[in-house]
């Protein structure tokens, strides 16, 4: 399986913290997200220092034509 390669970023500007989110297509507002609550979820509380870019590597789009 190819990994995916259509970048998606997302900024929080209260915690100063850039989102990646690469996946296999555009990303809508509402996917972007969502994306980012499953990751911060899965964190466990971890959270980014301010200025960080973190690279989130989702599923989306995978199965689509």
């Amino acid at each position: 399986m190819q990994l995916p390669s259509v970048d998606n970023f997302v900024k929080d500007p209260r915690l100063g913290i850039t989102y990646n989110i690469c996946a296999y297509r555009k990303l809508s507002g509402e996917e972007m997200m969502r994306a980012v609550q499953v990751f911060t979820q899965q964190q466990g509380g971890y959270r980014p220092r301010q200025g960080t870019v973190v690279k989130i590597f989702s599923v989306i789009g995978l199965n689509e034509s």
